[in-house]
């Protein structure tokens, strides 16, 4: 036994003093398994890496990739459960507003998350839009006049600025703004018969 130990000693202080470079494939080389290989697309090549993949997000040290990905994919079931108990609530928006408004908020807020988590937040918030601040601010308004103050009013009030404030991000997001919809507009209106 005491043999046995000896040389599991004498392999590891060899594989660790000179570790074996890879085994060198070819690209005609089928792999190791039977598999197929990599997938023949334009962005699977040598050089291709994920745009969020790139560097450690200075804001989460210590965070692997792996980690950011898991929390991320939790963030997105936690805010599609709370967008659908919102629309649950819809049909009752008159009688629910201040929970449906909560949910959604809570919902934008975990898929912001989310966002964050998968390109990092430094890189997220380094150069943010007035748009985009305004619906931040618009979504934690909502979130404080519901949980904090309780009150229908103004979470009403948080939730048309936070409506308004995803309405103009879009907008804005649009190739040409209003004047490409209205362009649009008049384009479907002209090739609908009247």
């Amino acid at each position: 036994m005491a043999d046995l130990g000896r040389q599991i000693h004498e392999y590891l202080a060899r594989s660790k003093a000179a570790p074996a470079p890879p085994p060198a494939v070819s690209p005609q080389q089928e792999p190791a398994g039977g598999g197929a290989g990599p997938w023949p697309w334009p962005w699977s090549g040598p050089g291709w890496r994920w745009p969020w993949a790139a560097d450690p997000d200075p804001w989460l040290p210590g965070v692997s990739w792996w980690q950011r990905v898991l929390v991320a994919a939790l963030c997105s079931v936690l805010a599609a459960l709370c967008f659908v108990l919102a629309a649950l609530y819809a049909p009752l928006l008159l009688l629910r507003a201040r929970k449906f408004a909560l949910l959604w908020s809570l919902g934008s807020l975990c898929a912001l998350s989310a966002v964050a988590l998968l390109r990092g937040p430094s890189r997220l918030l380094r150069s943010p839009s007035p748009v985009s601040l305004l619906y931040v601010s618009a979504l934690c308004w909502t979130l404080y006049a519901a949980l904090g103050l309780r009150s229908t009013a103004l979470t009403a009030l948080g939730a048309a600025a936070q409506l308004c404030s995803a309405g103009a991000a879009l907008l804005g997001a649009l190739p040409g703004g209003a004047a490409g919809i209205r362009r649009l507009g008049a384009l479907l209106a002209a090739a609908l018969p009247v």
